[in-house]
């Protein structure tokens, strides 16, 4: 990047980081100059000042600093230009967004309380591992309801949705098939093949480029039970 021009945006944030790798991709495929700056979660007072919450991602901007990967992704659209995120027709907009809770709330949070067991080795119970399947397949029908996804999440464009629903089941996928032995991506209908062509973009190339050793660097820094193959799990 040019010193005498820098970018007016700085991503702080870790490559780990689903909701990191969101707005990054987010960035990416609207073409604004930015700047990655690296940083972990923490809850040290200096870092609260910037993520009241201590989490990442965190957008500093000219107006100030912004978390929550949702908040930060309505401003990228209301503030920046290049491409649109959010389809420009007001019921599509809702659905998109509709489609970001049922990712974040039904298959994100509950992937997320494996975390753990799966990553760093504590026990878990057989009625959480239960639970998390049923609302998965509950989640995976709600997706296949709403009929997402097409060749996109919301058609033919590229939206919000594809980017936060892509780095989610992303994630979700390599817990489900380490705890269940299932893929949920493969079990849901129409999204493997959206899951392909969501690889296929550049954004995504450039974002997993960093991903994956920040991953393995970050299992083998936790001894993870991820690197030693599928745990055990009720069915």
């Amino acid at each position: 990047m040019n010193p005498l021009n820098p970018p007016v945006l700085r991503l702080h944030g870790y490559p780990v980081s689903n909701y990191y790798n969101v707005v990054r991709a987010a960035l990416l495929e609207k073409e604004i100059p930015f700047e990655l700056v690296a940083a972990r979660a923490s809850q040290e007072p200096g870092f609260l000042a910037h993520s009241p919450m201590g989490k990442i991602p965190v957008l500093e901007t000219p107006a100030g600093w912004l978390g929550e990967t949702v908040a930060i992704l309505e401003y990228l659209e209301d503030t920046q230009g290049g491409p649109r995120l959010h389809p420009a027709d007001a019921f599509m907009r809702a659905r998109g967004r509709q489609v970001v809770n049922i990712v974040q709330m039904y298959v994100e949070a509950p992937v997320r309380s494996l975390f753990p067991s799966v990553f760093f080795g504590l026990p878990e119970s057989a009625e959480l591992i239960e639970s998390v399947r049923r609302m998965l397949e509950r989640a995976s029908g709600a997706l296949t309801r709403l009929g997402v996804p097409g060749r996109l999440m919301l058609g033919d464009e590229l939206s919000y949705a594809d980017l936060f629903a892509f780095y989610c089941f992303d994630i979700a996928d390599r817990v489900t098939r380490f705890v269940y032995d299932r893929s949920i991506v493969g079990d849901t209908p129409g999204l493997a093949a959206w899951f392909a062509r969501m690889l296929e973009r550049e954004s995504t190339r450039l974002v997993l480029a960093d991903f994956e050793p920040a991953f393995a660097g970050y299992l083998v820094e936790k001894n993870s039970p991820y690197l030693h193959g599928r745990q055990k799990c009720a069915t």
